[in-house]
């Protein structure tokens, strides 16, 4: 798992690539602990490069949800792949689990609780 981290204030951006499972769910928790600890508490998780998520990867961004929603932040996912999207939805963690908008040029902005994307 390859975790690379971009901010765009107030926005923290956790581009994750690989596989997220049993090996590599720690180290992303971690990675995000580290986040957390410094005051991001308004995180983006970019799933664009995920080949696979297991029960346990969704525990970690299940955990993390919980530790950012207990510190007054938000959490949001995006370019969530097609099969990882469906596993969100079945498991209903879609609830919690936002999508903010993927494409080039979102401003990392938030309008009514939502990131809000506007042309590039």
């Amino acid at each position: 798992m390859k975790i690379e981290v971009e901010r765009r204030e107030p926005w923290t951006i956790l581009a994750l690539a690989g596989e997220l499972d049993r090996t590599s769910g720690p180290d992303v928790y971690v990675q995000f602990q580290r986040e957390l600890i410094q005051g991001h508490i308004q995180v983006v998780f970019d799933l664009g490069r995920v080949r696979f998520v297991d029960s346990f990867g969704l525990g970690v961004l299940v955990r993390c949800y919980r530790d950012v929603r207990m510190r007054g932040g938000e959490i949001f996912l995006r370019e969530v792949p097609a099969p990882i999207r469906r596993i969100l939805e079945f498991t209903r963690l879609d609830s919690i689990l936002r999508t903010a908008p993927g494409a080039v040029g979102w401003t990392g902005t938030v309008r009514g609780g939502e990131p809000e994307q506007r042309a590039a």
